[in-house]
């Protein structure tokens, strides 16, 4: 046992009970190393579950990936899903160990890691200790944190998710304005140079640069997508053009590009998605920026997101190597860029899934803000 952590740890029975329970579970598996390790994860769940709800936190065995039969034979997972927070994994080990295996396979959608020392017979257990995070197979023993760490991870308020499927039906998170409404409070300049009719670097001042850019679009939608129908601007007018080609095009830069024509000649058609935007403060390195978030629904239950970055306070351009990055549900970085010299402002697109988790974060310098969206 580790000094340091000696006087907080917490040792409990294991119950027949549990034990014949993962009896069942390892006498499922191929191998008899496969079966020790099941046999030795669902006891070390099934402690953790026991000790959360003597605490009166609740759990759910049957969300977990460790009580899926298929997770189980294919991946080393001792996870236990917490109501509302998230999974715990609870890695075992024997009592002569100095460190504990973490494989690959559990580094990420975890709210954290409890080891937990099995006893030889497997009559008791022993919780000694918490840590966040890891990035190794190999967690020594001596990096453990306490127990406490644990409880104040468990009772940290659950961080605001922005429900973005909502804003299609006008619901919206009170910190997350409409772009006129939020510009109502901005100076002159800045509601100007947020207005400034340019899409892709092209002026649209006159209806005949307007109609010039449509048709570009549609050039460029029939040389990428020779089989979609083609419309004539002089026949059905830009703005039931700008709406057919978002209905129809597959390319999304073609797709993006239309909307963002269709904001500026008519910013509540109902074609042109929903866009939100909030003010994130002076908290980037003394930099003040706001985040904008645009959706637009898609065919087969997928939304195109756009999300982007700009300056604030009288600032005409973004601080260089600011950074914009999309982080999945595990918080791995899928999408990612960064401010140069003289950016007013910096992007990301993609497509995402109903019900797909993602979160945005914005750095500058040791500075960052995190925002975290469900579509």
């Amino acid at each position: 046992m580790i000094d340091s952590t000696q006087d907080l740890t917490i040792t409990l029975p294991i119950p027949a009970s549990a034990r014949q329970v993962a009896q069942q579970f390892a006498q499922a598996q191929p191998t008899p190393e496969k079966a020790a390790q099941v046999y030795r994860n669902t006891l070390a769940v099934l402690l953790m579950r026991d000790y959360l709800q003597m605490l009166d936190v609740p759990t759910n065995l049957e969300a977990s990936y460790s009580w899926n039969p298929i997770a189980r034979l294919c991946a080393d997972v001792a996870d236990l899903e917490i109501t509302g927070l998230g999974r715990l994994e609870c890695r075992s080990i024997q009592m002569s160990d100095r460190s504990c295996s973490m494989p690959p396979d559990v580094w990420q959608d975890r709210i954290g890691y409890v080891v937990v020392q099995l006893d030889e017979a497997c009559r008791a257990g022993t919780l000694l200790g918490f840590v966040p995070r890891v990035t190794t197979t190999m967690l020594p023993l001596a990096q453990l944190q306490s127990l406490d760490a644990l409880l104040l991870r468990l009772h940290q308020p659950a961080p605001v998710v922005v429900q973005l499927s909502q804003w299609f039906n006008q619901v919206f998170e009170p910190q997350w304005q409409a772009i006129a409404a939020w510009l109502e409070n901005r100076d002159t300049n800045y509601a100007m140079a947020f207005r400034a009719k340019q899409v892709k670097g092209m002026t649209i001042d006159t209806p005949e640069a307007v109609k010039h850019l449509v048709e570009q679009l549609y050039a460029n939608q029939a040389e990428q997508e020779p089989e979609r129908s083609t419309l004539s601007t002089a026949n059905v007018g830009v703005i039931p053009a700008l709406t057919q080609l978002l209905q129809t095009t597959q390319d999304e830069e073609i797709r993006w590009t239309a909307a963002e024509l269709l904001w500026t000649l008519d910013p509540d058609h109902p074609a042109a998605g929903v866009r939100r935007i909030t003010d994130l403060g002076i908290h980037l390195a003394g930099h003040a920026i706001a985040l904008m978030v645009a959706i637009l629904p898609k065919p087969e239950q997928k939304v195109a997101v756009l999300l982007r970055v700009y300056p604030m306070a009288g600032q005409a351009y973004l601080p260089p190597e600011l950074q914009l990055v999309g982080l999945d549900a595990g918080g791995q970085a899928f999408l990612t860029t960064q401010a140069r010299r003289k950016d007013d402002y910096i992007q990301l697109k993609f497509t995402a899934d109903l019900g797909e988790r993602f979160s945005v974060r914005i750095a500058l310098e040791s500075a960052s803000i995190v925002e975290n969206f469900v579509v």
